[in-house]
């Protein structure tokens, strides 16, 4: 944890707890629940259907195969819009070429088709658990099953 050491009177950060790291850790939370809101996890899903079913439609031919050169574009342009998410302050702290080699990794690593399954998944399984589709399954299972009890008045005809 961050924390504030007065050397040689003077004020300092260090890692072992204080304002600096809840402020980094209140900044983290704020960007995960706001990129994890509702309206976001709708935007993405728009952003999926339309990315597979483009028009709402599956597409006839497969798209062509990009170039290396198309390939190393794409690479560059992602590289650059995830270095805008950070904010300067964490670049400043950590470096640009550190930010960069951390982002080429997240990169690298999205170019593994096990690693990308798995996050697919994972994200489908958070999907599912965001929609809480579960409960509703249960909430239906239990209105059922108390349609079904023996002294019901509904199902013996009785008005309450």
């Amino acid at each position: 944890m961050l924390a504030l050491k007065d050397f040689s009177g003077g004020i300092h950060p260090s890692w072992e707890g204080g304002w600096c790291a809840n402020a980094a850790s209140r900044w983290l939370e704020v960007q995960v629940a706001h990129l994890t809101s509702p309206q976001h996890w709708v935007q993405y899903l728009r952003l999926l259907q339309e990315s597979i079913w483009p028009g709402g439609v599956l597409p006839k031919f497969p798209r062509p195969v990009r170039t290396q050169e198309q390939k190393l574009a794409a690479e560059k342009q992602a590289l650059q819009s995830l270095m805008g998410v950070l904010p300067d302050l964490v670049v400043e702290i950590l470096g640009v070429n550190k930010c960069r080699v951390s982002w080429g990794l997240v990169l690298e690593s999205l170019q593994q088709p096990l690693i990308n399954r798995h996050l697919i998944y994972c994200l489908g399984d958070i999907i599912l658990e965001f929609l809480d589709l579960s409960a509703s399954v249960e909430k239906s299972a239990a209105t059922t099953s108390a349609s079904d009890t023996p002294g019901n008045s509904k199902r013996m005809g009785v008005s309450s």
